[in-house]
């Protein structure tokens, strides 16, 4: 890991950094015992979850058995308290070149009247230059590399990591070594509910970008060094609802964000956006359907994709009509069964493929009545819970 200076950094801090990026490793054979370097209380419970909750995808996806019976073992070491968190320093935002991060940013801006220092992490040079084109303005960029005996292992399992974790960790400690405020994130509550929840067996491929994990990583920081920049995420008390009509308003980023998994990878590229056959497409357009026009949507997607006809059973999972939702990072059913219901009642979407499919299936179930309230609520704000005052309020005034 190449960081931006040649201070040293808190040793406890990077043990947290070497276990979030032990998932890689791990998976490869899904070892019945994990030794973990020596963690403080807190940065052992959020060890143990990252290989377990963290996991749970990766586990039920490659037919293992879950919850595993993994042993955890290392030593537990007593917290040392030599600092104070600092929060007055330029904020970081991650940014991943979505939605998300633009509300976020915009957020960021509102609260402190300038704009955002916003940062990626990345694993090679054409997704960098991808990050850079879709953000709107210079990116602070750290890379990461994985070893390259782990991509020729033969046999090994593979699967979902919990990359937020590893993303956390990694800018907290460019904050910790260049005296940043906080680490911004930009997960949302609707990163809360289970991917996955059949016969007792819960998953969550979005566990670390929760609620429960941001306290656990937050918690761990704080215990392995009190003066690293601590950790909120900035669109916590929001739903996925929510943000899209926020980003619906930030009309300059529309021809440059995307949030498609497809076409931004290894070998990403800046001007083809959008693959219009997988979940993030599907949920992106969704979400934003009830916000702006047809035109819009031409200028984002490059086509309609509620009448994309292979996006059909796509939709039915993101609204509920399946087994579970699609192993992404999409909202939450009730949030996407209100999306529909709200772009129903546009002209711009009223008699797409989509809503004229899935809008009577969902009537079986539901009234309109309970519908309008799914939509209620969602477009509701919650408490602003550990995320500070002034970020909360700001973010307010997009509502």
């Amino acid at each position: 890991m190449v960081f931006s200076s040649g201070e040293p950094v808190s040793e406890a801090l990077l043990a947290l950094l070497q276990v979030a990026l032990g998932v890689s490793t791990y998976k490869a054979a899904a070892a019945t015992t994990v030794v973990f370097p020596p963690l403080g209380q807190h940065g052992r419970a959020m060890a143990e979850a990252l290989y377990t909750d963290g996991l749970a995808e990766f586990f039920v996806r490659s037919g293992l058995t879950y919850p595993p019976q993994t042993v955890f073992e290392g030593h537990v070491t007593e917290a040392q308290v030599f600092g104070t968190q600092s929060e007055s320093g330029q904020p970081i935002v991650a940014f991943g070149g979505g939605k998300d991060s633009y509300v976020a940013g915009r957020i960021v801006e509102l609260a402190t009247g300038s704009a955002p220092q916003f940062a990626s992490v990345y694993l090679a040079d054409p997704v960098a230059e991808v990050l850079q084109k879709t953000a709107p303005s210079p990116l602070l960029l750290v890379r990461r590399s994985l070893d390259p005996k782990l991509l020729s292992l033969e046999d090994a399992f593979s699967g979902h990591v919990p990359i937020t974790a590893i993303n956390i960790l990694t800018l907290t400690i460019e904050g910790y070594l260049t005296g940043s405020g906080p680490i911004l994130f930009a997960n949302e509550r609707s990163a809360d509910e289970p991917t996955f929840d059949v016969d007792g067996v819960v998953a969550n491929h979005q566990f670390s970008k929760s609620s429960t994990f941001e306290a656990l990583v937050r918690a761990a920081v704080t215990e392995a060094a009190p003066d690293a920049p601590p950790t909120f995420s900035v669109l916590r008390p929001f739903s996925e609802l929510w943000i899209g009509r926020a980003f619906a308003r930030i009309e300059e980023a529309f021809p440059r964000f995307t949030s498609c998994n497809r076409n931004f990878r290894l070998a990403g590229d800046a001007d083809k956006r959008w693959c219009g056959d997988c979940a993030k497409c599907a949920f992106t357009s969704l979400i934003l359907a009830p916000f702006i026009s047809a035109e819009q949507a031409q200028v984002i997607f490059g086509r309609i994709m509620l009448n994309v006809e292979g996006l059909l059973p796509v939709y039915e999972e993101l609204c509920g009509l399946s087994d579970h939702k699609p192993w992404d990072c999409v909202g939450t059913i009730n949030e996407c069964r209100a999306a529909l219901a709200l772009a129903s009642r546009t002209p711009a979407f009223a008699e797409t493929l989509a809503v004229r499919t899935i809008i009577p299936k969902l009537l079986s179930e539901v009234s309109e009545a309970e519908l309008a309230k799914l939509a209620e609520d969602a477009l509701a704000p919650m408490p602003r819970g550990a995320l500070p005052q002034e970020l909360y309020d700001a973010a307010l005034k997009l509502s």
